[in-house]
């Protein structure tokens, strides 16, 4: 697997074991749980919770069935999401931060 890569994901939010399903599910484009487990050595217990959450994150697409199969979304969309995401987070954080510079101004001199 590619550290970099995997590291990369990290300072952008995945923990560890989600970059490593990410980078994984692109190299397989479509795979079972116990498929992933033994490409990216994430323990099989883990895999589900985080294919879970990521599908929830809308980063991972699920097909149903005994076994399911999973996919990880194309890398453009997933990027897209994550910008989406961080400048709406950042956006919050402006708003919060100039609220509470006005209570500071407000109670000075």
């Amino acid at each position: 697997m590619d550290s970099e890569l995997i590291g990369k994901l990290q300072k952008l939010g995945f923990t560890e074991n989600e970059a490593k399903t990410y980078v994984g599910l692109l190299s397989l484009n479509e795979a079972t749980a116990r498929e992933i487990h033994e490409l990216t050595h994430v323990p099989r217990p883990k895999v589900y919770g985080v294919l879970d959450r990521m599908a929830k994150k809308g980063y991972v697409e699920i097909r149903e069935g005994t076994p399911a199969y999973f996919r990880g979304v194309d890398p453009e969309l997933l990027t897209e999401r994550l910008r989406n995401e961080f400048l709406f987070s950042l956006n919050e954080t402006l708003k919060e931060l100039n609220s509470a510079g006005n209570g500071m101004r407000n109670r000075c001199c």
